[in-house]
């Protein structure tokens, strides 16, 4: 099925007074529920607040780091399911990604940069927690600006405090042709929020609740926001978690670098009493995050396609 050429919300997050309570904060968050509500997915501008230059050097971090060995490269692998390296499969020959998990732990940016700077690289770890220190910003923001929309504000505080995140570092090779086209499966994602940054190859589609498949296309530095299963939990169904697959095309490797918040190890997710009653039923049962991840790489989850997170936990 041919993609459809369209664009998908584009919200401003560098406005001056935007803090809770203020006319630009009421009007910005109305742009993100609609978004959330709407398609999962928006363009979120917000390079103006990142460091100058910091885009730019952690794609030049991305490609260096994918020019290490195989060998190098899977020592950042995980016993945990979608923890760390994966890549390289006989369905994705053309792909791998890379990721420091529960980013914020102390310690965990260096053991990543350690595996590929046995001696340590500072300037790598600084360059990463000054660019994800305002991700994460603009992440707790975002989930303010839900939790009032679906009249949960009395969680937020014990909501920001549910997540970990990770950063992952994608690559795509550069397609040889129609049959080496890079393809991710479609797919939903077992996330909070997600903020992608691309090196300007597109190439995510996004499925629209009509079943019709959009290009993602936004302008240079901004960013790809894209809600995923556990909001769509946690908000009992407010939120939609938006099929998505990724196929490239272009001779020139694409690179994306998703930072993403998902839930602590050991927290249970599920929607607060608030959200459920008559008129909105508990849509999914209550779940851990490591389950969630074991199911989705599991044979039961491929044979479930896209609906492989209402198999696993709908009500």
């Amino acid at each position: 099925m041919a993609c459809k050429e369209e664009k998908i919300p584009a919200i401003d997050f560098t406005k001056p007074d935007l803090k809770p309570g203020t006319p630009q904060w009421e009007s910005t968050k109305a742009q993100l529920i609609q978004a959330l509500e709407e398609c999962g997915c928006f363009e979120a501008i917000y390079d103006a607040k990142l460091p100058h230059g910091a885009q730019e050097a952690m794609f030049a971090t991305a490609k260096e780091i994918f020019e290490f060995s195989t060998e190098t490269k899977l020592k950042n692998a995980s016993t945990k399911p979608l923890h760390g390296y994966f890549g390289r499969t006989p369905d994705l020959p053309s792909y791998e990604s890379l990721c420091i998990t529960d980013m914020l732990h102390s310690g965990n940016v260096e053991a990543f940069a350690s595996i590929f700077w046995p001696e340590g690289n500072p300037d790598f770890c600084n360059k990463v927690r000054s660019y994800t220190k305002t991700l994460v910003e603009l992440d707790e923001m975002m989930k303010r600006m839900v939790l009032e929309s679906v009249g949960a504000e009395n969680h937020i505080d014990e909501f920001l405090k549910m997540s970990q995140y990770f950063l992952r570092f994608s690559h795509y090779e550069a397609a040889k042709g129609e049959n080496t086209k890079n393809k991710l499966r479609p797919h939903t994602d077992g996330t909070f929020l997600a903020i992608i940054a691309q090196n300007q190859v597109n190439g995510l589609q996004l499925m629209k609740k009509d079943g019709e498949w959009m290009e993602v296309n936004i302008a240079p530095n901004s960013f790809i926001v894209m809600a995923g299963d556990c909001l769509m939990a946690w908000t009992n169904g407010r939120i939609h978690s938006p099929v998505h697959k990724v196929a490239t095309d272009e001779n020139i490797d694409r690179y994306s670098i998703p930072f993403s918040s998902i839930p602590k190890l050991g927290v249970t997710i599920e929607a607060p009493k608030e959200l459920v009653n008559e008129e909105h039923p508990l849509l999914f049962k209550p779940f851990e995050i490591l389950d969630l991840f074991g199911f989705f790489t599991s044979s039961a989850a491929t044979g479930s396609g896209v609906n492989a997170f209402k198999t696993y936990c709908g009500a």
